[in-house]
């Protein structure tokens, strides 16, 4: 049996208990709504799975051939659940019944109508176990697709949901920054954090207040606030807004600004907690306030305006989360930082070094371990390298005394990664902050994330999806840096080029065939009703996968002149077929998510569309393409 996160004490009696017509779930007198809700839960996964109609009552008799819900007064989220010939009984406090109900849904899942007899006693490792997810870089999801977000996390027993906000909340006073943007409203915020409550999940607000301010800094009223100049003959950039827009610390207009966003954001969430993020805050001391920096020192005026905010949220009753990136450039501030604040260290490479972690740990802050995803950018994620950078990152966590573990989902350059492509690492962050001694390597952990979601088809799936995350040789920011560079003369040039020049020409024509065959198998996968655009959204996944890899070969070719590169696809052909995937890649993206700025993600494609008809027209040989006998160029499924 494979279940998601694996209990920390598991034994199996070899009996069985069958769910029967007579089957129902009785609530200990004790049990009060919350219960109730979590046994809805379980009544419906077991109507789905085995078409059994199980009441629930309440008596203080445990039933015969049911299952029977023992409430305590354990405020923690442990449980146990023993599963017998004679029925099964799950005990623990609220948050801990709320739990054991998602392991018994998993074994529904699994096992049908035949339960196997176990014996679990489990509890989490970590207290605080989140999913961050990035709703302002282009892509702001429905309330809907944030449900079920909710929903999704809380099967996996993960208990905090943070959603990164710059300017995508609809802030009185801020139109200029968020309209076209398809804002987050107050009501929808108030309706997402009763959602999450219910399910014990506790939703973080998280706010940019100090780098990252690029729509609001943008603005005709807001721009006296930032650190350098805002040029209005310059076209939006992506890279622009991840790289630069900082405030400018030397002005008390500044912290006016973020006062203000807290004043209207802070009383919409029951949480406790705030994440002011105060990250990246690449222009200190470049422009205006260079002065100050000069006199002062920039780790000094960070600090500063970091503990600015702090006092400022502590004062409203919040416990302060900030990113830490910026102040371990000078740690010997870190002791300065106030009481009761928790630095968020982050990192997402595969080979986290293990000294940052212990010199966050000696500073004597407390810390949680942030991991990531690692789809942003690319057009499906990095399976196995998020598998070690989590791993990793949970290793050194418990080790060095983290709080617990903040897996991220970020969406720089638009967003382009779809939703179900970050469900697995969610999953598997989920998993590893729960019990950490969990030792299934990737490969099987998938298998158990495809059975649990997919089912029988699920393990099958899953290896497809691991393949196609190895076939990215080019990626979406590789193609948005050459655009950026060309029409807007972004910094972003050193990226592109070198990234491009350096490519593995045959990995990448590899990635393109491959990911079109990958495409193929994954639309024979047969797939449960509930996960169908899921299911959908790899489909398109691997067809992005595969004309990403063909742009970058034919940017590395006429873009950057080399003339050995080789092309996967004849330049008209490929622009059309990035049109039609683009015709389906829009419609998955209003299935789950606003207008938003997808209409950004457009531009680009039409202008790499554009160059590559002038290569097809003024530069490509017609025996250019190098392509499989019986191949059809351009053919799209």
């Amino acid at each position: 049996m494979m279940l998601i996160p694996q209990p920390s004490k598991m034994e199996e009696n070899g009996e069985n208990f069958l769910v029967g017509p007579g089957f129902e779930i009785v609530l200990g007198p004790s049990c009060g709504f919350p219960e109730f809700r979590a046994a809805r839960l379980l009544k419906a996964e077991i109507r789905r799975a085995v078409c059994v109609e199980c009441p629930i009552g309440k008596s203080g008799a445990r039933p015969r051939g049911g299952l029977f819900v023992r409430k305590t007064d354990s405020p923690g989220e442990e449980y146990r659940l023993s599963v017998a010939p004679g029925g099964a009984e799950l005990t623990g406090g609220a948050d801990g019944i709320f739990r054991g109900v998602q392991t018994l849904r998993q074994i529904v899942r699994q096992c049908g109508a035949v339960w196997p007899g176990v014996a679990i006693s489990d509890a989490p490792r970590f207290r605080t176990r989140g999913f961050f997810h990035d709703v302002t870089r282009g892509k702001v999801p429905t309330l809907e697709t944030l449900k079920d977000l909710a929903d999704r996390l809380a099967f996996y027993k993960i208990n905090q949901l943070q959603l990164y906000v710059e300017h995508t909340f609809a802030f009185r006073g801020f139109s200029e920054a968020w309209t076209g943007k398809d804002p987050l409203t107050a009501e929808e915020i108030l309706e997402l954090d009763g959602y999450c409550r219910e399910r014990h999940i506790e939703l973080v607000p998280s706010l940019a207040t100090f780098g990252h301010l690029y729509e609001i800094l943008a603005t005709k009223t807001w721009r006296k606030c930032c650190e350098l100049p805002v040029d209005d003959s310059k076209p939006f950039s992506w890279y622009e807004r991840m790289a630069h827009h900082t405030l400018n610390t030397a002005d008390e207009e500044s912290f006016e600004l973020v006062r203000r966003m807290l004043d209207q954001y802070l009383p919409l969430f029951s949480s406790g907690q705030f994440n002011i993020g105060c990250d990246e805050t690449f222009d200190i001391g470049v422009g205006k306030s260079a002065a100050l920096v000069r006199q002062k020192g920039r780790g000094r005026v960070y600090v500063d305006f970091l503990k600015k905010i702090i006092a400022y949220v502590q004062s409203k009753g919040k416990k302060v989360l900030f990113w830490g990136d910026i102040i371990l450039k000078t740690p010997e501030y870190l002791r300065e930082i106030p009481k009761g604040t928790q630095c968020l260290y982050w990192n997402y490479g595969p080979d986290v070094p293990e000294s940052e972690v212990k010199a966050v740990a000696d500073s004597g802050v407390k810390f949680t371990v942030c991991p990531g995803v690692c789809g942003w950018n690319r057009m499906m994620n990095l399976f196995e390298n998020a598998f070690l950078n989590i791993s990793r990152m949970v290793r050194f966590g418990r080790k060095y005394g983290a709080e617990g573990v903040l897996n991220t989902d970020w969406g720089d350059f638009g967003h382009i990664n779809l939703f179900a492509n970050s469900m697995p690492g969610m999953a598997l962050g989920a998993a590893l902050s729960w019990n950490p001694d969990d030792s299934r390597g990737w490969r099987e952990f998938a298998e158990a994330y495809g059975c649990l979601e997919f089912g029988a088809a699920g393990g099958e799936l899953m290896r497809l999806l691991t393949e196609l995350s190895r076939l990215q040789a080019g990626t979406w920011a590789d193609v948005v840096c050459w655009r950026e560079t060309r029409k807007l003369g972004s910094k972003a040039a050193g990226r592109d080029r070198g990234r491009l020049l350096s490519m593995d020409d045959s990995a990448a024509l590899r990635g393109y065939r491959r990911a079109l065959e990958l495409e193929r198998r994954l639309a024979a996968v047969p797939c449960p009703e509930p996960r169908r655009t899921d299911l959908a959204e790899y489909i398109c996944s691997a067809r992005g996968v595969a004309l990403v890899d063909a742009a970058c070969l034919a940017l590395k070719k006429y873009a950057y002149s080399d003339e050995n590169a080789p092309l996967a696809l004849k330049c008209g052909n490929l622009a059309e077929s990035f049109e039609v995937w683009f015709r389906r890649y829009e419609a998955l993206w209003r299935r789950r998510n606003r207008e938003s700025e997808l209409y950004r993600i457009r531009r680009t494609v039409q202008d790499l569309c554009a160059f590559l008809r002038d290569c097809a027209q003024s530069r490509e040989k017609p025996d250019a393409v190098p392509h499989r006998q019986g191949e059809k160029q351009g053919e799209m499924l």
